[in-house]
């Protein structure tokens, strides 16, 4: 089984989307000559993965010049948030809110960063 990233992607998508969010749009063969640099890959292999990113509304496509045009559903900051809700739902479905939100709030405390305070209290707000 192909190891998943947090993000639910493959190592492969993930490639596939960086460069789709960095170029804006691409076929399949501009990601294929940026990846190409990188890792040996078959033209079949970038398409296949670009069509299952469209099926999985990942990526939008249009026919240009007999060749998909694809270009992100979403920017890469949006697609992040989007995956981190789906992350922490998951976390409070599977342990409950009290246990998600404090164990949150025990890797903020430990990470000590700027927003940690602020957000602390949000949260705490949250489950009272």
């Amino acid at each position: 089984m192909k190891k998943k990233e947090i993000n639910g992607l493959g190592e492969l998508e993930n490639k596939v989307m960086e460069t789709v969010w960095e170029l804006g749009k691409a076929s399949v063969r501009d990601v294929l000559n940026n990846i190409k640099s990188q890792k040996q890959l078959a033209y079949t292999t970038i398409m296949t993965v670009m069509s299952r990113l469209y099926d999985k509304n990942i990526l939008k496509r249009e026919f240009k010049n007999d060749a998909y045009i694809y270009a992100p559903v979403q920017d890469q900051k949006t697609f992040s948030a989007s995956i981190s809700k789906k992350i922490i739902n998951n976390l409070i479905a599977k342990f409950g809110e009290d246990v998600a939100v404090a164990g949150f709030i025990d890797v903020m405390e430990v990470n000590n960063n700027k927003k940690s305070v602020e957000l602390r209290k949000k949260l705490k707000s949250i489950i009272k």
